[in-house]
This record gives C-alpha cells, structure tokens and sequence, in this order.
C-alpha cells in the first residue's frame, strides 16, 4: 500500500484510504445484506402488456396430460407438476371433468381429446395405460411428437420419470 510522505507507523492517508474502499464498495453488493435485501424486496408485478409480449416472444409448450379414467382423481396436481416444469398443462379431465359427467357422448369428448393432442407441443402419460389412453399415445407418436412417461404410484408426494415399458395396463 503506498505510504504518504510523512506518515508515521505506515498509516494511510485518507486518500488512499477511500481509494482502497472503492473495492469494498463494489463488493458490497455480495454481502449478505445486500442479498437479502434483493431477495425481499418486492418484485413490481408486469403489466398485462408486458404479459402478453413476455407470452409471445417466448411461449411455453403446451403439454397434452394422458391420465387413464381410474387415475382422474390425479388430475390437479397433474397440473401443478407439469406448471411447475414450467408448462403449461392441458388436462382433459380439467376441462371435461369426467367425460362432462355422462351428459356429451364419448364420441364427442374423445374427438375434442384428439384434437387437443394435435395442437400440444408433447404428450406426458401419467401412470399406468389403459385401452383409451394407448390410442392417444398412438396419436402423438404418429404425430412425432414427443411422449414421455412418468409413475404416480408415489403421489402426490412424488412423480417420477421411466421409460414406457414400466408402466403397467390397466
């Protein structure tokens, strides 16, 4: 460190002093302080504009949600998960319910299925297949859209990612 003229017992002038602050003075944006304090400080919310062009500048997949009939029950934190991913889910079962509770025709439901897998980007299965839930994943692939496969055994503790075989028909 440099030594004013004059300086006894090698202390610092006040200029060099501050000088050596500057460093100090930048760091202080890693102390723990400072971390905090960007952690709680409040986030201003975007507008519905800023939303929008966040939205269309970079959307999300959309993620088509297979669920047998018997794992219907799954169907909300199916959701959260796939949100979670940072996706955004499309869950039959949250928009039908259970095949509108028997007051549409199957046919009609399962066309508005297929045509939902059309426009997903992929398809994630969740739990074990049945006959329904097989021709929809014969859909996405002829689709070439991506499948993948996931084990609810554990929920709604855990989902975990397997290969196809692993799952089970019901």
């Amino acid at each position: 460190m440099p030594r004013r003229k004059g300086s006894l017992h090698g202390h610092s002038s006040p200029e060099v002093v501050a000088s050596a602050e500057a460093p100090a003075q930048a760091a202080k944006g890693k102390s723990a302080e400072a971390i905090l304090e960007r952690i709680f400080a409040p986030t201003p919310k975007a507008s519905p504009a800023e939303q929008a062009e966040k939205a269309l500048r970079r959307p999300k997949q959309l993620i088509y949600c297979a669920l047998s009939n018997r794992n219907f029950y799954w169907r909300q934190h199916v959701t959260k998960f796939v949100l979670d991913e940072g996706h955004v889910p499309i869950v039959p079962f949250m928009l039908f319910d259970y095949y509108l509770l028997h007051t549409v025709p199957k046919e009609t439901v399962r066309e508005a299925f297929n045509n939902l897998i059309v426009r997903c980007d992929q398809m994630w299965v969740f739990g074990n297949t049945s006959l329904g839930l097989k021709v929809q994943i014969g859909i996405a692939k002829r689709l070439k859209k991506p499948v993948r496969y996931y084990d609810i055994t554990d929920m709604p503790y855990r989902v975990v990612s397997v290969p196809e075989a692993m799952l089970r028909e019901e």
